[in-house]
């Protein structure tokens, strides 16, 4: 992963994630002795840097981070708000729940990745909302497909069919 720079009163920091730590300038700071708070699917780490505190966000859904300071994106230099699942996303992960609960092992596991699809769709506001909410339902209907599919192959193999 690539290392944030950060400038507070002229003295630059490096920071890496680095499993359950950050390397600030090479020196490891462990998650666990920061300040943190949840915040739907984000944990957001104080990290202090100076007079300052950066936030460290972990999305503890899906995995990944972002760096931010002072409202602002380490990595892209852009204005940033972590993002929220929208209410409607819920559906979509009611409805892969049940395609794990129905699908059997097959079902768990496109279950589990169609979740974590469209908790990233959702969030994405590169697209406009009715975009992302058909891309949910294309996800899902994939899903279903493939789980339907791979059951019909089997009881084919199975019995002749």
């Amino acid at each position: 992963m690539k290392p944030w720079n950060v400038v507070v009163d002229g003295r630059q920091y490096e920071i890496k994630a680095k499993g359950s730590s950050l390397l600030v300038n090479g020196d490891k700071v462990k998650l666990k002795t920061l300040m943190s708070k949840k915040d739907g699917m984000w944990k957001i780490y104080e990290l202090p840097l100076g007079p300052k505190k950066a936030e460290f966000y972990v999305n503890t859904w899906v995995g990944g981070c972002k760096m931010a300071m002072d409202g602002v994106d380490c990595a892209t230099g852009k204005p940033f708000t972590p993002p929220k699942l929208p209410k409607w996303a819920y559906l979509f992960m009611v409805a892969f729940l049940a395609l794990a609960v129905l699908g059997g092992a097959l079902g768990i596991l496109l279950g589990m990745i169609g979740i974590m699809a469209v908790t990233a769709v959702s969030c994405n506001e590169n697209f406009s909302v009715p975009v992302r909410v058909l891309l949910d339902l294309g996800i899902l209907v994939v899903c279903v497909v493939v789980d339907f599919a791979v059951a019909f192959m089997i009881a084919g193999a199975i019995y002749g069919i």
